[in-house]
């Protein structure tokens, strides 16, 4: 087959594929060194898991020698009409295997696997007929594998977990995480428990830095990868790990739950803006942040989609936003989103929408839909009585209510990923700043070389008469004193002269 590939080939791209279709073959006829692994995930966290994974079979000491993927099988809806069938979901790790070019192996439609049984190396992998799996890998794979399943596998299996265990045990420790405002999360690896989840030894683990923004899909592709590439030196190394590991400490187990849609409302009673972006980073791409709307006599349920946290550099759209009460729906001419005020100052837009039994919409078309020009509707954190009016706003004791500047100033950090670009609006304040110190300086040099010039010139003109003033100043004295010595010796002279006249009249 190869030689009939490389004959319709041209003689340049033959000299270029010729070594790799001469690897392929020595690959199936020498496998390689190392372990062969049947790789069990669903999620992103197990796709980018699984691309790390398969890196590691071509490092100069592979701990893989062969993957192949187990996961759930796709789902679909049969349309009877038309006759055809439509997909509604499918694995994310499915996908990335194609890609890689990884044989998939699907469980029942049921989603039990208590009667599943481990398949065989597929034959294309160059193992023989009956080769057998050697060890196990599982990353969120979302079903309880039993003792029968475990023992299949000559070197029993691993686990991947999204956190630094005994902590956050259970299906959610990403979400758990940002929930509670963690700085730091990481990645474990660990022996798989045959009657708990999460309880096996630790034979490694990862710490990572938690940034403020990141969602959900970012941790999960992130920690992925950080597993998948411990793992792979786990089985490099893996009875020096197993002979060192630790036990887990009961004490310290905390443990996650499953959300659900009523874990995404928003409580505009007591939920900052922070607190709804924070419920929106943890539930991003699998459930939307929502609340009610009263219009007339309907009560809607609003999913908001895209939300971002207004910053100092985002203009209010009412100056006096503060007096409206907490949730109100504010509009502006030609802005594509909405702005919802918070019961502590903050603010949040929100570009995306989607109402109960429409399709989704952007600002623009929810506020044409839904706000009037002398009415500003408010989201509701319960549905009331659509025959009485709607009740008033309670507010928490002894609140009060922040200033303005304190409000704009409110959330001014940056944040992982951000549409309104903290961090470049940051940058450009700053060299704002500076343009406005140089101008400042320039012009300071400006007017004084311009004061300078006019202080010379009325100095110029004012030199003249002050010299003039001096000059007579100091001719007068002159004068004064030339006439008293002139004078002088005449009154002299004449006493002089008359002295004799009076001196001889006596005689």
């Amino acid at each position: 087959m190869t030689l009939s590939v490389l004959a319709r080939l041209s003689p340049f791209h033959r000299t270029r594929l010729t070594p790799w279709l001469c690897r392929g073959l020595q690959q199936q006829a020498a496998p390689r060194k190392g372990l062969k692994v049947l790789f069990f995930g669903t999620d992103e966290f197990s796709s980018s898991a699984l691309t790390a994974l398969s890196k590691g079979i071509y490092a100069e000491n592979p701990g893989v020698a062969h993957i192949e993927v187990v996961c759930p099988p796709p789902r679909y809806k049969v349309r009877t009409i038309k006759e055809k069938t439509k997909l509604i979901w499918k694995a994310r790790v499915s996908s990335r295997a194609t890609n890689l070019g990884i044989h998939v192996h699907n469980t029942p439609e049921g989603g039990s696997i208590q009667n599943w049984e481990v398949p065989n190396v597929d034959l294309k992998a160059g193992y023989g007929a009956n080769a057998r799996f050697d060890i196990g890998v599982v990353a969120s794979f979302g079903a309880f594998l039993p003792q029968r399943i475990i023992d299949s596998f000559p070197q029993k299996m691993i686990n991947l977990h999204p956190s630094l265990l005994p902590k956050y045990r259970g299906p959610t420790p990403i979400q758990t995480a940002i929930l509670n405002n963690d700085s730091h999360t990481g990645v474990t690896v660990q022996e798989v428990h045959p009657k708990r989840y999460d309880a096996g030894n630790i034979l490694a683990q990862v710490p990572f830095e938690l940034k403020l923004g990141m969602t959900r899909v970012d941790l999960m592709t992130q920690l992925g990868h950080l597993g998948g590439e411990l793992a792979v030196r786990v089985l490099q190394n893996l009875e020096y790990m197993r002979k060192n590991s630790i036990v887990q400490n009961e004490e310290e187990a905390t443990l996650t739950r499953m959300f659900t849609s009523g874990d995404a409302k928003i409580r505009w009673e007591d939920m900052t803006a922070m607190d709804v972006m924070r419920m929106h980073w943890a539930h991003f791409g699998h459930i939307a942040v929502w609340s009610f709307l009263r219009v007339k006599n309907k009560v809607l349920t609003v999913k908001m989609t895209d939300i971002e946290l207004a910053t100092s550099f985002d203009d209010p759209l009412e100056d006096d936003y503060l007096s409206f009460r907490p949730g109100s729906c504010l509009r502006k001419r030609k802005y594509n989103y909405v702005e919802f005020p918070c019961i502590e100052g903050g603010r949040l837009h929100v570009r995306g929408f989607t109402v109960e039994g429409k399709q989704p919409r952007d600002g623009l078309q929810f506020a044409a839909g839904y706000i009037k020009k002398n009415k500003t509707p408010c989201m509701l954190t319960l549905s009331p009585d659509c025959k009485r009016p709607t009740p008033n706003f309670v507010y928490p004791e002894e609140y009060k209510r922040p200033s303005h500047m304190a409000a704009v100033k409110l959330y001014d950090i940056p944040l992982y990923h951000s549409k309104s670009g903290l961090v470049r609006k940051l940058k450009l304040k700053a060299e704002a700043e500076e343009a406005k110190l140089s101008e400042k300086s320039d012009e300071s040099k400006e007017t004084e070389e311009s004061e300078g010039s006019k202080a010379s010139e009325e100095l110029g003109e004012t030199e003249e008469p002050k010299e003039i003033e001096e000059l007579k100043e100091t001719e007068e004295p002159k004068e004064t004193e030339e006439l008293k010595e002139t004078e002088e010796p005449k009154e002299i002279e004449e006493s002089e002269t008359n002295e004799p006249n009076e001196t001889k009249e006596p005689k």
